[in-house]
């Protein structure tokens, strides 16, 4: 039997909320922080494989909001 598979758009508030997700549960550490402190260079993306991996969640400009 064959699955159908979907994509569904988030929008930027459940965007937000997955990085938050994931940022606490891979860092300790809420979203918003995460994001502050990897543009102000506390974090680098090469530290660990989570920061690499919720890094990959932010839009290439740096900001979600």
């Amino acid at each position: 039997m064959a699955t159908r598979n979907e994509i569904r758009e988030l929008s930027p508030e459940e965007w937000a909320q997955r990085v938050d997700e994931q940022a606490r549960k891979y860092l300790g550490m809420s979203g918003d922080e995460f994001e502050r402190r990897l543009n102000a260079g506390e974090i680098d993306i090469d530290d660990s494989p989570a920061v690499t991996r919720v890094a990959m969640m932010l839009p290439p400009n740096g900001t979600r909001k």
